[in-house]
Protein backbone atom coordinates (compact mmCIF):
# COMPACT_ATOMS: atom_id res chain seq x y z
CA UNK A 1 0.00 0.00 0.00
CA UNK A 2 1.24 3.48 -0.77
CA UNK A 3 2.24 5.33 2.30
CA UNK A 4 1.19 8.61 0.80
CA UNK A 5 -2.22 7.31 0.24
CA UNK A 6 -4.40 8.24 3.12
CA UNK A 7 -7.49 6.43 4.27
CA UNK A 8 -10.34 8.59 5.15
CA UNK A 9 -13.07 7.38 7.52
CA UNK A 10 -16.35 9.12 7.44
CA UNK A 11 -18.81 8.97 10.29
CA UNK A 12 -22.27 10.36 10.18
CA UNK A 13 -23.37 11.69 13.53
CA UNK A 14 -26.71 13.42 13.95
CA UNK A 15 -27.06 13.77 10.23
CA UNK A 16 -23.68 15.44 9.89
CA UNK A 17 -20.86 13.71 8.15
CA UNK A 18 -17.36 13.97 9.57
CA UNK A 19 -14.12 12.72 8.16
CA UNK A 20 -11.20 11.26 10.14
CA UNK A 21 -7.68 10.43 9.07
CA UNK A 22 -6.41 7.78 11.43
CA UNK A 23 -2.83 7.88 10.12
CA UNK A 24 -2.40 11.64 10.01
CA UNK A 25 0.06 13.15 12.49
CA UNK A 26 -0.08 16.44 14.13
CA UNK A 27 2.58 18.94 13.37
CA UNK A 28 5.00 19.70 16.08
CA UNK A 29 4.81 23.07 17.71
CA UNK A 30 1.49 23.72 16.31
CA UNK A 31 -1.28 23.01 18.68
CA UNK A 32 -4.28 21.41 17.16
CA UNK A 33 -7.59 22.38 18.53
CA UNK A 34 -8.99 19.65 20.69
CA UNK A 35 -11.94 18.10 19.04
CA UNK A 36 -14.11 16.34 21.53
CA UNK A 37 -14.84 12.75 20.65
CA UNK A 38 -18.17 11.67 21.97
CA UNK A 39 -18.45 8.25 23.57
CA UNK A 40 -20.93 5.63 22.43
CA UNK A 41 -23.30 6.28 25.29
CA UNK A 42 -23.17 10.05 24.68
CA UNK A 43 -23.74 9.49 21.02
CA UNK A 44 -26.79 7.35 21.81
CA UNK A 45 -28.10 10.01 24.18
CA UNK A 46 -27.37 12.83 21.72
CA UNK A 47 -28.96 11.03 18.84
CA UNK A 48 -31.90 9.03 20.04
CA UNK A 49 -33.30 9.14 16.59
CA UNK A 50 -30.25 7.54 14.95
CA UNK A 51 -31.02 4.69 12.68
CA UNK A 52 -29.18 1.39 12.99
CA UNK A 53 -27.71 1.79 9.60
CA UNK A 54 -26.32 5.27 10.56
CA UNK A 55 -24.29 3.76 13.43
CA UNK A 56 -20.69 2.81 12.86
CA UNK A 57 -20.14 -0.73 11.71
CA UNK A 58 -18.19 -1.68 14.77
CA UNK A 59 -20.95 -0.48 17.08
CA UNK A 60 -23.52 -2.51 15.26
CA UNK A 61 -21.42 -5.64 15.70
CA UNK A 62 -21.03 -5.05 19.45
CA UNK A 63 -24.78 -4.68 19.87
CA UNK A 64 -25.47 -7.97 18.09
CA UNK A 65 -22.88 -9.73 20.24
CA UNK A 66 -24.45 -8.34 23.42
CA UNK A 67 -27.91 -9.49 22.31
CA UNK A 68 -26.64 -12.96 21.45
CA UNK A 69 -24.96 -13.24 24.88
CA UNK A 70 -28.18 -12.21 26.59
CA UNK A 71 -30.14 -14.87 24.67
CA UNK A 72 -27.66 -17.50 25.77
CA UNK A 73 -28.00 -16.44 29.38
CA UNK A 74 -31.80 -16.32 29.21
CA UNK A 75 -32.13 -19.67 27.41
CA UNK A 76 -34.01 -22.22 29.55
CA UNK A 77 -32.61 -25.72 29.43
CA UNK A 78 -35.39 -28.31 29.54
CA UNK A 79 -34.26 -31.70 30.74
CA UNK A 80 -36.31 -34.85 29.96
CA UNK A 81 -38.26 -36.32 32.86
CA UNK A 82 -37.17 -39.69 34.12
CA UNK A 83 -39.67 -42.54 34.08
CA UNK A 84 -41.83 -43.04 37.17
CA UNK A 85 -40.59 -46.62 37.66
CA UNK A 86 -37.06 -45.38 37.82
CA UNK A 87 -38.01 -42.98 40.61
CA UNK A 88 -39.73 -45.77 42.61
CA UNK A 89 -36.74 -48.02 42.23
CA UNK A 90 -34.41 -45.27 43.42
CA UNK A 91 -36.73 -44.56 46.36
CA UNK A 92 -36.79 -48.22 47.39
CA UNK A 93 -33.06 -48.46 47.07
CA UNK A 94 -32.62 -45.37 49.17
CA UNK A 95 -35.01 -46.78 51.82
CA UNK A 96 -33.17 -50.10 52.01
CA UNK A 97 -29.84 -48.32 52.30
CA UNK A 98 -31.24 -46.16 55.10
CA UNK A 99 -32.40 -49.26 57.09
CA UNK A 100 -29.03 -50.91 56.74
CA UNK A 101 -27.22 -47.77 57.77
CA UNK A 102 -29.57 -47.44 60.76
CA UNK A 103 -28.74 -50.99 61.89
CA UNK A 104 -25.07 -50.21 61.67
CA UNK A 105 -25.58 -47.08 63.75
CA UNK A 106 -27.55 -49.00 66.40
CA UNK A 107 -24.91 -51.69 66.49
CA UNK A 108 -22.19 -49.07 67.00
CA UNK A 109 -24.19 -47.49 69.84
CA UNK A 110 -24.67 -50.86 71.61
CA UNK A 111 -28.38 -51.11 70.84
CA UNK A 112 -30.09 -54.36 69.89
CA UNK A 113 -31.36 -54.42 66.37
CA UNK A 114 -34.86 -55.62 65.64
CA UNK A 115 -35.28 -59.21 64.45
CA UNK A 116 -35.48 -59.70 60.75
CA UNK A 117 -38.95 -60.12 59.37
CA UNK A 118 -37.93 -61.53 56.02
CA UNK A 119 -37.22 -65.08 57.26
CA UNK A 120 -35.50 -67.15 59.92
CA UNK A 121 -31.78 -67.15 60.08
CA UNK A 122 -30.36 -70.51 59.16
CA UNK A 123 -28.42 -72.15 61.95
CA UNK A 124 -25.16 -73.86 61.25
CA UNK A 125 -25.35 -77.68 61.56
CA UNK A 126 -23.82 -79.10 64.76
CA UNK A 127 -20.36 -80.51 64.62
CA UNK A 128 -19.68 -84.22 64.27
CA UNK A 129 -18.56 -84.54 67.89
CA UNK A 130 -21.80 -83.01 69.17
CA UNK A 131 -23.87 -85.30 66.95
CA UNK A 132 -21.93 -88.31 68.24
CA UNK A 133 -22.46 -87.34 71.89
CA UNK A 134 -26.18 -86.74 71.34
CA UNK A 135 -26.53 -90.11 69.56
CA UNK A 136 -24.78 -91.93 72.43
CA UNK A 137 -26.96 -90.23 75.06
CA UNK A 138 -30.13 -91.05 73.11
CA UNK A 139 -29.05 -94.69 72.72
CA UNK A 140 -28.33 -95.00 76.45
CA UNK A 141 -31.66 -93.37 77.34
CA UNK A 142 -33.70 -95.54 74.98
CA UNK A 143 -31.90 -98.69 76.14
CA UNK A 144 -32.53 -97.83 79.79
CA UNK A 145 -36.24 -97.20 79.13
CA UNK A 146 -36.58 -100.49 77.26
CA UNK A 147 -34.81 -102.30 80.09
CA UNK A 148 -37.19 -100.91 82.71
CA UNK A 149 -40.15 -101.71 80.45
CA UNK A 150 -39.08 -105.34 80.02
CA UNK A 151 -38.42 -105.64 83.74
CA UNK A 152 -41.87 -104.26 84.52
CA UNK A 153 -43.49 -106.72 82.10
CA UNK A 154 -41.60 -109.60 83.71
CA UNK A 155 -42.70 -108.49 87.17
CA UNK A 156 -46.31 -108.20 86.05
CA UNK A 157 -46.20 -111.61 84.44
CA UNK A 158 -44.49 -113.21 87.44
CA UNK A 159 -47.90 -113.92 88.92
CA UNK A 160 -48.70 -116.03 85.84
CA UNK A 161 -46.89 -118.77 83.89
CA UNK A 162 -43.48 -117.00 84.00
CA UNK A 163 -43.36 -117.88 87.72
CA UNK A 164 -44.52 -121.50 87.67
CA UNK A 165 -44.68 -121.88 91.45
CA UNK A 166 -47.13 -118.96 91.79
CA UNK A 167 -50.81 -119.96 91.60
CA UNK A 168 -52.56 -118.86 88.44
CA UNK A 169 -54.65 -115.68 88.85
CA UNK A 170 -58.19 -116.79 89.53
CA UNK A 171 -56.95 -120.38 89.60
CA UNK A 172 -58.56 -123.36 91.27
CA UNK A 173 -56.95 -122.74 94.69
CA UNK A 174 -58.13 -119.20 95.42
CA UNK A 175 -61.10 -116.86 95.11
CA UNK A 176 -63.52 -119.57 96.21
CA UNK A 177 -64.76 -117.39 99.03
CA UNK A 178 -64.41 -114.03 97.27
CA UNK A 179 -65.79 -114.69 93.76
CA UNK A 180 -69.01 -116.55 94.39
CA UNK A 181 -71.42 -116.79 91.42
CA UNK A 182 -74.03 -114.04 91.28
CA UNK A 183 -77.62 -115.13 91.92
CA UNK A 184 -80.70 -113.11 90.92
CA UNK A 185 -84.47 -113.72 90.75
CA UNK A 186 -87.02 -115.68 92.76
CA UNK A 187 -87.20 -119.39 93.29
CA UNK A 188 -87.71 -121.18 89.97
CA UNK A 189 -86.65 -118.13 87.97
CA UNK A 190 -83.15 -117.53 89.29
CA UNK A 191 -80.02 -116.99 87.19
CA UNK A 192 -76.40 -117.59 88.23
CA UNK A 193 -73.33 -116.10 86.55
CA UNK A 194 -69.98 -117.81 87.08
CA UNK A 195 -67.22 -115.22 86.42
CA UNK A 196 -64.36 -115.79 84.02
CA UNK A 197 -61.33 -117.49 85.55
CA UNK A 198 -57.95 -118.91 84.70
CA UNK A 199 -56.63 -122.38 85.48
CA UNK A 200 -53.33 -124.17 84.92
CA UNK A 201 -53.66 -127.01 82.41
CA UNK A 202 -51.55 -129.62 80.66
CA UNK A 203 -52.40 -129.44 76.96
CA UNK A 204 -51.97 -132.48 74.73
CA UNK A 205 -52.68 -130.72 71.42
CA UNK A 206 -54.53 -127.97 69.54
CA UNK A 207 -56.38 -129.42 66.56
CA UNK A 208 -58.67 -128.21 63.82
CA UNK A 209 -61.22 -131.05 63.71
CA UNK A 210 -62.91 -133.33 66.19
CA UNK A 211 -61.72 -136.51 64.50
CA UNK A 212 -58.07 -135.68 65.19
CA UNK A 213 -58.98 -134.57 68.70
CA UNK A 214 -60.68 -137.88 69.48
CA UNK A 215 -57.65 -139.79 68.21
CA UNK A 216 -55.39 -137.78 70.49
CA UNK A 217 -57.70 -138.36 73.45
CA UNK A 218 -57.60 -142.12 72.88
CA UNK A 219 -53.80 -142.04 72.76
CA UNK A 220 -53.50 -140.35 76.17
CA UNK A 221 -56.13 -142.52 77.81
CA UNK A 222 -54.45 -145.68 76.55
CA UNK A 223 -51.35 -144.60 78.47
CA UNK A 224 -53.30 -144.10 81.71
CA UNK A 225 -53.82 -140.33 81.46
CA UNK A 226 -57.01 -138.35 81.48
CA UNK A 227 -58.03 -136.33 78.41
CA UNK A 228 -60.94 -134.22 77.15
CA UNK A 229 -61.63 -131.93 74.18
CA UNK A 230 -62.83 -128.33 74.55
CA UNK A 231 -63.49 -125.61 72.01
CA UNK A 232 -65.08 -125.38 68.57
CA UNK A 233 -62.93 -123.48 66.03
CA UNK A 234 -59.70 -124.67 67.63
CA UNK A 235 -60.11 -127.87 69.61
CA UNK A 236 -57.84 -128.16 72.65
CA UNK A 237 -57.08 -131.56 74.12
CA UNK A 238 -56.59 -131.09 77.87
CA UNK A 239 -54.74 -133.82 79.77
CA UNK A 240 -54.49 -132.37 83.29
CA UNK A 241 -55.65 -129.47 85.49
CA UNK A 242 -54.13 -128.03 88.63
CA UNK A 243 -52.99 -125.06 90.71
CA UNK A 244 -49.74 -123.97 89.08
CA UNK A 245 -48.05 -124.22 85.68
CA UNK A 246 -45.01 -125.78 87.36
CA UNK A 247 -47.22 -128.54 88.70
CA UNK A 248 -48.51 -129.15 85.18
CA UNK A 249 -44.94 -129.45 83.94
CA UNK A 250 -44.38 -132.26 86.43
CA UNK A 251 -47.39 -134.10 84.99
CA UNK A 252 -46.05 -133.40 81.51
CA UNK A 253 -42.75 -135.07 82.43
CA UNK A 254 -44.70 -138.26 83.14
CA UNK A 255 -46.28 -138.06 79.67
CA UNK A 256 -42.89 -137.44 78.07
CA UNK A 257 -41.55 -140.64 79.65
CA UNK A 258 -44.23 -142.50 77.69
CA UNK A 259 -43.45 -140.71 74.41
CA UNK A 260 -46.30 -138.17 74.54
CA UNK A 261 -45.91 -134.47 73.85
CA UNK A 262 -47.59 -131.98 76.16
CA UNK A 263 -47.51 -128.24 76.92
CA UNK A 264 -48.14 -126.63 80.33
CA UNK A 265 -49.88 -123.25 80.24
CA UNK A 266 -52.61 -121.08 81.71
CA UNK A 267 -56.06 -121.63 80.29
CA UNK A 268 -58.85 -119.03 80.40
CA UNK A 269 -62.42 -120.13 81.09
CA UNK A 270 -64.94 -117.50 79.95
CA UNK A 271 -67.86 -116.21 81.97
CA UNK A 272 -70.92 -118.44 81.97
CA UNK A 273 -74.54 -117.63 82.94
CA UNK A 274 -77.25 -120.15 83.89
CA UNK A 275 -80.89 -119.07 83.66
CA UNK A 276 -84.27 -120.48 84.90
CA UNK A 277 -82.74 -122.06 87.98
CA UNK A 278 -84.25 -123.25 91.22
CA UNK A 279 -82.84 -122.36 94.60
CA UNK A 280 -81.17 -125.81 94.78
CA UNK A 281 -79.53 -125.23 91.39
CA UNK A 282 -78.11 -121.92 92.59
CA UNK A 283 -76.72 -123.56 95.75
CA UNK A 284 -74.94 -126.28 93.75
CA UNK A 285 -73.43 -123.79 91.30
CA UNK A 286 -72.24 -121.45 94.03
CA UNK A 287 -70.76 -124.09 96.31
CA UNK A 288 -69.53 -126.12 93.35
CA UNK A 289 -67.08 -123.35 92.29
CA UNK A 290 -65.14 -123.64 95.52
CA UNK A 291 -65.16 -127.44 95.44
CA UNK A 292 -64.03 -127.45 91.76
CA UNK A 293 -60.92 -125.38 92.55
CA UNK A 294 -60.02 -127.36 95.69
CA UNK A 295 -60.38 -130.74 93.99
CA UNK A 296 -58.17 -129.69 91.05
CA UNK A 297 -55.41 -128.46 93.36
CA UNK A 298 -55.60 -131.54 95.59
CA UNK A 299 -55.60 -134.14 92.80
CA UNK A 300 -52.67 -132.61 90.90
CA UNK A 301 -50.66 -132.24 94.10
CA UNK A 302 -51.24 -135.86 95.07
CA UNK A 303 -50.21 -137.06 91.57
CA UNK A 304 -46.89 -135.22 92.01
CA UNK A 305 -46.34 -137.13 95.28
CA UNK A 306 -47.38 -134.35 97.64
CA UNK A 307 -49.76 -134.42 100.59
CA UNK A 308 -52.78 -132.37 101.65
CA UNK A 309 -52.84 -130.15 104.72
CA UNK A 310 -55.72 -130.27 107.14
CA UNK A 311 -56.99 -126.78 106.22
CA UNK A 312 -57.37 -127.71 102.54
CA UNK A 313 -59.11 -130.96 103.45
CA UNK A 314 -61.50 -129.12 105.78
CA UNK A 315 -62.50 -126.59 103.08
CA UNK A 316 -62.99 -129.35 100.53
CA UNK A 317 -65.17 -131.37 102.88
CA UNK A 318 -67.30 -128.35 103.79
CA UNK A 319 -68.20 -127.55 100.15
CA UNK A 320 -68.88 -131.24 99.44
CA UNK A 321 -71.35 -131.58 102.30
CA UNK A 322 -73.42 -128.62 101.05
CA UNK A 323 -73.55 -130.00 97.50
CA UNK A 324 -74.32 -133.59 98.47
CA UNK A 325 -77.22 -132.41 100.63
CA UNK A 326 -79.12 -131.20 97.56
CA UNK A 327 -81.45 -133.87 96.15
CA UNK A 328 -81.15 -134.67 92.45
CA UNK A 329 -84.93 -134.51 91.84
CA UNK A 330 -84.93 -130.86 92.95
CA UNK A 331 -82.40 -129.81 90.32
CA UNK A 332 -82.41 -129.05 86.60
CA UNK A 333 -80.23 -130.94 84.13
CA UNK A 334 -77.29 -128.50 83.86
CA UNK A 335 -76.56 -128.01 87.55
CA UNK A 336 -77.26 -131.72 88.15
CA UNK A 337 -74.52 -132.68 85.65
CA UNK A 338 -72.16 -130.23 87.31
CA UNK A 339 -72.87 -131.79 90.73
CA UNK A 340 -72.29 -135.36 89.52
CA UNK A 341 -68.87 -134.45 88.07
CA UNK A 342 -67.68 -132.78 91.27
CA UNK A 343 -68.99 -135.55 93.51
CA UNK A 344 -67.29 -138.16 91.32
CA UNK A 345 -63.91 -136.33 91.52
CA UNK A 346 -64.23 -136.06 95.30
CA UNK A 347 -64.98 -139.77 95.66
CA UNK A 348 -61.93 -140.79 93.57
CA UNK A 349 -59.66 -138.69 95.77
CA UNK A 350 -61.13 -140.38 98.84
CA UNK A 351 -60.50 -143.80 97.30
CA UNK A 352 -56.86 -142.86 96.70
CA UNK A 353 -56.44 -142.19 100.42
CA UNK A 354 -56.96 -145.89 101.07
CA UNK A 355 -55.73 -147.54 97.82
CA UNK A 356 -52.78 -145.27 97.04
CA UNK A 357 -53.42 -146.13 93.43
CA UNK A 358 -52.50 -143.27 91.09
CA UNK A 359 -55.18 -144.30 88.64
CA UNK A 360 -57.79 -143.05 91.14
CA UNK A 361 -56.20 -139.62 90.93
CA UNK A 362 -56.25 -139.66 87.11
CA UNK A 363 -59.93 -140.64 87.30
CA UNK A 364 -60.48 -137.60 89.52
CA UNK A 365 -58.62 -135.50 86.92
CA UNK A 366 -60.92 -136.90 84.22
CA UNK A 367 -64.03 -135.75 86.12
CA UNK A 368 -62.52 -132.30 86.71
CA UNK A 369 -61.58 -131.92 83.00
CA UNK A 370 -65.17 -132.77 82.04
CA UNK A 371 -66.37 -130.15 84.54
CA UNK A 372 -63.99 -127.68 82.80
CA UNK A 373 -65.53 -128.53 79.43
CA UNK A 374 -68.98 -128.02 81.00
CA UNK A 375 -68.00 -124.44 81.98
CA UNK A 376 -66.18 -123.72 78.70
CA UNK A 377 -68.99 -124.74 76.32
Amino acid sequence: MDKNHTHEVKIRINGKEKSFHPHSKRKKGKKQPDTPVASYEDQVQEGPHMEEEDLPLIIVDETAAAAEKKEEEDFEWVLPKEPVKQEKKETTSEKTTYIEDLRQVNKANGKKSRPQSFGKKKLAPPSFSKQLIVSILMAVGIGTCLGFLILAIMNISSDNPLNPNQPVAGSVSDQAENDNPETTGNSGEQSVTIPAQGVAVLQGGALSNMESANATIDTFKSQGFSAVAVGTDTIYVLVGIGQTVEGMKSLGAMATDKGLETYAKEFAIPEKTFNSLTAQDATVLQEGQGLYKELAAASSLLIQGGSLDSAAVEKMNGHFEKISAVKAEEMTDGPKQWKDLLVGAYQHIQQYQTSKDTSDLWDAQQKLLEATAFLYQ
